[in-house]
């Protein structure tokens, strides 16, 4: 296919066909009408998230005495959920003004319009950025065996955390600025490879970003899982709180995590095949819905990740399944291993008494004056004074009542079992069984 170019905005076919590059202008091109659409509701979407972001951190801040950065030792640090969705705020109101400056054919500067696309998706990155190190730190704060066996030193964190959000301001306005100038210019060949290194750069970021916030979400989860629910004497409750903040870091990496990479897809093919993309319709309007959309979508989840509470997630049954699965493991374990203990000791109890009178009587009868096994004419019988016999007939009840006991206390753990509830054993088991055995030795 023939192409002419005469301008950067628009690229017609030899038909005479002329298809918008969208991220600048949507007009006078065979896509106008679908354009104009996505941009209406891009602004509708992005005007109604950045007021519930508004409202999240009026919330947090005003109500719950949150702030927006940990100044405590000197260097700002971001707060995960506060910094994130002040970013996110600004990301979808300077979506809002690109969208009308497209609707409206304002300010037709082509190097003022590739500068203003790219714009609010760096705070997007910061938003994601913020969010991964805020964790980190609050991490520090929180629980320092946690912190130690994540990162060790929390100026690698300020570095990181600096580079991630700076870095794209620098190397990707140049880029759109440059590319933009040149259009201006009529230079295409200097405006395409500028704008092909600048979606280089989000290839590079955006990827690297995502795998990161991936690794790290889990890593946290399993660290959080070892801190609060492997440890000696994690109850219901732990399992439960920690369900539901496991469900909500898992819908915020997961989301930011795709976002980041299909995003990372999508501008890397769009570098390297801008003019082929944007010759052939339907890969154009295909490609400007995934990339305007994109946000807007992992926004929508990340809100509804920060929002979510105990009561939202049963009825979504998000927490139900999960939760209650750990906790009838959890109690279903415990009891088993401790019936099993009782059941032991009780049967190692009712055996020592049984052994004992049958291996030891004569000693204790000798001093009775009674007689002995040779005349009383049952040798080797251990049972042939009454109080031998009275004696072993109380081992004997001794060891049914402790059995039957057993068998009581089992009944009660599984009940206790399927209701959800753990009982500990109960503390006189040792004076239960010493009391046993010291009116086992008077008699």
């Amino acid at each position: 296919m023939n192409v002419e170019q005469t301008e950067f905005l628009r690229i017609c076919d030899d038909s005479g066909i002329c298809h918008c590059d969208w991220r600048l202008t949507i007009h006078g091109c065979e896509e106008e009408s679908a354009l104009k659409v996505v941009y209406i509701v891009d602004a509708i979407a992005s005007g109604l998230l950045a007021a519930t972001a508004a409202f999240i951190v009026f919330q947090r801040v005003y109500y719950h005495n949150q702030t927006l950065f940990d100044c405590r030792t000197g260097i700002p640090r971001p707060k995960p959920i506060e910094s994130m969705a002040l970013m996110g705020i600004a990301f979808h109101i300077l979506r809002i003004i690109h969208a009308t400056i497209l609707l409206l054919d304002a300010a037709p500067n082509s190097g003022f319009r590739s500068f203003f696309f790219e714009f609010p998706w760096q705070f997007a990155f910061g938003a994601l950025s913020c969010y991964l190190f805020g964790i980190a730190h609050t991490l520090s704060n929180s629980s320092r065996v946690i912190y130690d066996s994540w990162i060790r030193s929390p100026y690698i964190i300020d570095g990181a955390c600096f580079s991630a959000i700076t870095l794209p301001f620098i190397s990707n306005n140049i880029c759109s600025i440059a590319a933009g100038v040149y259009a201006d210019q009529e230079n295409l060949t200097l405006a395409s490879s500028f704008t092909s290194a600048l979606y280089y750069f989000w290839t590079f970021y955006t990827s690297f970003l995502g795998i990161l916030i991936l690794f790290a979400g889990f890593r946290l989860i399993g660290l959080l899982r070892h801190h609060f629910i492997d440890k000696p004497g994690a109850t219901a409750d732990d399992i439960e709180k920690f369900s539901l903040g496991a469900l909500r870091v898992k819908i915020i990496i997961l989301t930011a995590s795709i976002c980041l990479l299909l995003f990372s897809l999508v501008v890397v093919l769009y570098g390297a095949f801008r003019t082929s993309i944007i010759l052939y319709t339907p890969y154009n309007l295909a490609f400007a819905v995934i990339w305007t959309f994109n946000g807007i979508i992992a926004t929508g989840l990340i809100v509804f990740g920060v929002i979510l509470n105990p009561r939202v997630a049963t009825l979504a049954g998000l927490v139900l399944s999960s939760a209650g699965g750990e906790i009838t493991n959890l109690s279903a374990s415990r009891m088993s291993k401790w019936v099993n203990s009782r059941m032991s000791i009780t049967t190692s109890s009712a055996n020592t008494a049984v052994a004992t009178d049958l291996i030891n009587p004569p000693s204790r009868l000798a001093p009775l004056g009674k007689k002995s096994d040779a005349e009383s004419g049952f040798p080797n019988n251990p049972f042939s004074s009454p109080l031998a016999s009275r004696h072993h007939e109380q081992s004997i009840e001794l060891g049914e009542h402790s059995q039957t006991q057993s068998r009581v206390e089992q009944e009660q753990f599984q009940y206790n079992a399927m209701t959800g509830t753990i009982r500990a054993p109960p503390r006189n088991i040792v004076a239960h069984n010493t009391e046993e055995n010291s009116r086992r030795q008077k008699v």
